[in-house]
């Protein structure tokens, strides 16, 4: 009975706050949000929106405590032009995502625990094409003919803060309690305990943890 009666409270105030319009459009999303985690992927331990786009799940592995926002898209890309891969996601637990984010993956991504990921953040561990060395792709291929790598990882460590609009390209590792700033593009390796923004994502400032403060880097 407390946890009806709970339900009836937390309803009466959204109610009070949103009138009962808005409420019930609350409501829908929630249930729809809910019968999809449940029937749809097997999981009562996950909260992703109905929106999105999940490709590729044999080469995912999901943590407890997961939540996306709207048209969230993960993608653990097998084939590709003819080329198969062997791609490897996992994410941690306790790890959100806002609106629009999207990773894509075909060799390897991990994603510690407790990460929070802004909306519109993209995480990628590959390229349409190959921009090194001596075998590089051709500017004359169309890009959706060019294939894609699979040489590079992308590590993000735990208790990471990624700020809307970040883009995570590939072979970087992100340390343990780092913050991208908002629309950072990060291309190098993130120290763990930093905060980091711009193009290129750079560190402006580490926790001192004597003084328990932010200082500059």
């Amino acid at each position: 009975m407390g946890k009806i009666s709970n339900k009836i409270t937390r309803y009466k105030e959204c109610c009070h706050q949103n009138g009962k319009r808005l409420t019930f459009l609350i409501y829908y999303h929630k249930f729809k949000r809910k019968i999809f985690n449940r029937f749809f992927l097997g999981r009562s331990d996950t909260c992703i929106d109905s929106s999105s786009q999940l490709l590729g799940l044999k080469n995912i592995i999901i943590g407890t405590g997961f939540q996306t926002g709207k048209h969230f898209r993960i993608e653990a890309v097998t084939e590709y032009n003819g080329i198969k891969y062997l791609p490897r996601i996992i994410i941690g637990d306790n790890v959100s995502f806002s609106d629009f984010g999207h990773v894509g993956a075909t060799h390897y991504i991990k994603i510690g625990d407790n990460v929070l990921f802004g909306s519109k953040c993209y995480v990628t561990d590959h390229n349409h094409g190959n921009y090194r060395g001596d075998h590089a792709s051709s500017p004359e291929i169309p890009p959706t003919k060019r294939n894609l790598t699979v040489d590079q990882k992308v590590i993000i460590e735990d208790n990471v803060w990624v700020g809307d609009g970040v883009t995570i390209l590939p072979g970087v590792t992100i340390g343990r309690c780092a913050i991208i700033g908002t629309n950072a593009v990060v291309t190098k390796n993130i120290p763990p305990y930093t905060i980091c923004v711009g193009i290129p994502a750079k560190p402006v400032k580490k926790w001192d943890f004597e003084k328990k403060v932010w200082i500059k880097y």
